[in-house]
């Protein structure tokens, strides 16, 4: 899982071809405090990331030299490091393609500056925020290590993204209760993802894969329908 010490690193690479779209985000960024690095292929992102681990990515899809899908998944093999997709593809699929696939987020081209930089603002909080009231959640056999972000069923560590521990972290801490759709989406997405319930069913799913015996027939993360998502104290 990813993890922060000290002093938050700020740096985003950007992998896109397009020099004008490359040289636009990364003057965005940097205005907004952020340090960037721009590479042009794939390749190159993926010996970025190895040499200098960069905070965030933002990851176009369409490379010269190999898919951004390919790039994703490649990195996924080896990290959680936090990656938003930039597309120019903007049906339903693709967006469900690219986060069943690992991405922490996708962004339509072309996309307002303000919501470009609350996406990666939002993103790298995530990462960085660390609960401190209590240190521990515990629901049956599924454990959170609050001050490490490390969580555990039946002793086993599980590797989480941002996203998949900001929800265990959600439900958990209401165990027994019903979290609605969109206060699930507005915790741990932010105010600007409410109704986007696409990413929501795609990173259940996710969560489910790692958590559950049995992912068809989850007893950890167990939909309500029509209302939302809850994490039963026991097992039904």
């Amino acid at each position: 899982m990813v993890g922060v010490k000290g002093e938050l690193n700020r740096q985003i690479l950007i992998v896109e071809d397009d020099a004008d779209t490359a040289e636009y985000v990364s003057e965005l960024l940097e205005t907004h405090g952020f340090s960037t690095v721009s590479v042009e292929t794939g390749s190159t992102a993926l010996s970025e990331i190895q040499n200098s681990t960069p905070a965030l990515v933002l990851l176009d899809l369409n490379l010269p030299d190999m898919k951004g899908m390919e790039v994703l998944k490649l990195v996924r093999e080896q990290s959680f490091l936090p990656m938003i997709i930039l597309s120019g593809f903007s049906q339903e699929r693709d967006k469900v393609t690219v986060l069943e696939a690992g991405a922490d987020d996708f962004l339509v081209k072309p996309f307002s500056p303000q919501e470009l930089v609350a996406r990666v603002g939002a993103l790298l909080r995530r990462v960085e925020w660390t609960p401190i009231p209590e240190p521990r959640l515990v629901v049956r056999s599924l454990e959170l290590d609050l001050a490490r972000r490390q969580a555990t069923m039946r002793s086993k560590r599980l590797h989480l993204t941002p996203i998949e521990y900001g929800i265990l972290v959600t439900l958990m801490r209401v165990a027994g209760s019903v979290v609605s759709h969109d206060d699930l989406l507005r915790t741990v997405w932010g105010e600007r993802y409410e109704g986007d319930y696409s990413v929501l069913r795609v990173n259940i799913s996710r969560l489910r894969q790692k958590l559950e015996e049995n992912p068809r027939h989850p007893t950890y993360v167990v939909t309500v329908p029509g209302q939302g998502y809850t994490m039963p104290v026991r097992k039904a």
